[in-house]
């Protein structure tokens, strides 16, 4: 299975974005959330026209238990023709770990998402909560003046949450000897020549320019413009380890 390989990451890390720019080069399918355990909603969304079903979704023809039909669908995935792969949160991979006996057995190839600024990841999630969508389609504006606010209160133990889950990541990577490559969000988007890193450690060949994603950025502003509590955001981060990270 040379052309299989997985996105690992966690929500708000810009994993859609990555998905659908690797999903736009010949010969590769990049799949959504194929272990998210619910059913696909009706409505547009970036991968409407060619997502597979996902494992809760499929039918498991002959095989009735776990870990075997987790392993019968994910070999259906990779046996199509192509550079295959499907995007894998952290938690999704604590309630599946059989996936993790399967890339280890096939030797699946790993790029690991991280966003750098967790601050962003929580302003993603508000803004997320405010506008009722994740995501936004070309075509679609963003709503104007967009201004969120964030629990100051709770907001240091869930940026040391989301970076405790990213070193978990780490070391499981790195203990089980996956090929792997970790890729920050920010600098995908500071510097193409990272994404050419991605596309040289999944053999993707591509004399062409780099691809336009079929996503709108929802948030163009920095943290000043966008939260209305930031006095007291900068206060809540001033002795923390996560200071720097307000701009």
């Amino acid at each position: 299975m040379d052309n299989a390989f997985v996105v690992l990451t966690t929500n708000r890390s810009g994993s859609v974005w990555l998905m659908s720019m690797l999903n736009s080069f010949d010969n590769v399918m990049a799949q959504g959330e194929l272990f998210l355990p619910r059913k696909r909603v009706s409505e547009k969304r970036w991968d409407s026209d060619f997502a597979c079903p996902r494992f809760i979704e499929a039918s498991h023809k002959g095989v009735k238990f776990r870990p075997f039909t987790v392993f019968s669908y994910l070999s259906a995935l990779y046996n199509t023709p192509g550079t295959i792969g499907f995007k894998l949160m952290y938690r999704q991979l604590g309630s599946y770990p059989e996936i993790l006996a399967y890339l280890l057995r096939y030797r699946i190839r790993v790029v690991h998402l991280v966003r750098r600024n967790h601050l962003d990841v929580m302003l993603s999630y508000a803004i997320k909560a405010k506008i009722g969508q994740a995501h936004l389609l070309s075509g679609q504006s963003p709503p104007d003046d967009i201004r969120v606010n964030l629990d100051t209160e709770n907001l240091v133990k869930q940026l040391q949450r989301l970076q405790k889950k990213q070193t978990i990541a780490r070391k499981l990577l790195s203990w089980c000897g996956l090929p792997h490559l970790e890729i920050t969000y920010e600098d995908l988007l500071a510097d193409q020549t990272h994404f050419h890193l991605i596309l040289n450690f999944l053999s993707i060949k591509s004399t062409e320019k780099m691809p336009l994603s079929t996503l709108v950025k929802i948030r163009k502003e920095g943290h000043r413009q966008v939260l209305s509590n930031y006095a007291e955001v900068k206060e809540g981060l001033a002795n923390s380890n996560f200071a720097e990270l307000l701009q």
